[in-house]
């Protein structure tokens, strides 16, 4: 069994299963993806009555997106995948790997502080 994320698109958290002969796919609409997303997860899995254990791979999409919400959904997919000791890869298609690397959008606007601390 697969475990799909998607989290490219701001605001939304898309989760999915593939299950022998079926997918089952559920999107989530949140504000604070970095809050909710595990909590989700756990919603979705227990609805459909899957345990952390029944995953052999999870899949997740790196991209492109926006900075934040795509790095929440690789860093939590890449961390799952390394405390189950099970596989990670590129959602919609890519080989199996130890970890998956964000693509984003455009490059970070970083910029210095507007006030500096005293």
């Amino acid at each position: 069994m697969e475990l799909l994320i998607d989290t490219t698109e701001r605001g939304r958290l898309a989760l999915g299963l593939v299950m022998v002969g079926k997918v089952i796919k559920e999107d989530y609409w949140t504000e604070k993806l970095s809050e909710t997303l595990l909590l989700n997860l756990k919603k979705f899995l227990r609805k459909n009555k899957v345990k952390l254990s029944d995953l052999e791979q999870i899949r997740v999409n790196p991209g492109p997106g926006g900075f934040s919400s795509t790095r929440t959904g690789v860093v939590t997919a890449n961390a799952i995948a390394l405390a189950l000791g099970i596989s990670v890869a590129e959602w919609p298609s890519g080989a199996p790997k130890d970890m998956v690397l964000p693509k984003y959008d455009r490059l970070p606007n970083i910029t210095k502080p507007k006030h500096e601390p005293h």
